[in-house]
């Protein structure tokens, strides 16, 4: 059995071997860091990469969905009949309209008290 130290009353070897072993595990630490370091930088790059990736190909997916549902809509408004338009009918209908108006005006011009006469 190695030697035994009391709590109470420590050796000097034993305070100076302490602090060796923190120094030499501090050591240590730093070498695998060093060591670590590169490793760690390619794999954060590596995923950063992938998630950068998986993005855009999320994003082309969406617009292309975007890009199918316009294309889908378009299909469905070129398919449908052109509405025929009365051109006869929008020029009667422009006519009574504009004879309404007339007619309203001349109302207006005609009553006593009216604004326009101010």
């Amino acid at each position: 059995m190695g030697p035994s130290y009391s709590r109470s009353t420590p050796q000097l070897g034993a305070a100076v071997d302490p602090l060796a072993r923190v120094q030499k595990l501090e050591a240590q630490m730093a070498t695998l860091l060093h060591h670590i370091q590169p490793w760690m930088q390619k794999s954060i790059a590596e995923s950063e990469a992938r998630v950068e990736r998986r993005m855009e190909d999320m994003m082309d997916r969406k617009v292309q969905d975007v890009n199918n549902h316009l294309d889908a809509f378009e299909l469905r408004v070129l398919e449908r009949p052109a509405p025929a338009i009365d051109l006869s009918a929008l020029q009667a209908d422009i006519a009574s309209l504009r004879s309404d108006v007339e007619a309203i005006l001349a109302a207006l011009r005609l009553s006593p008290g009216c604004p326009a006469d101010r």
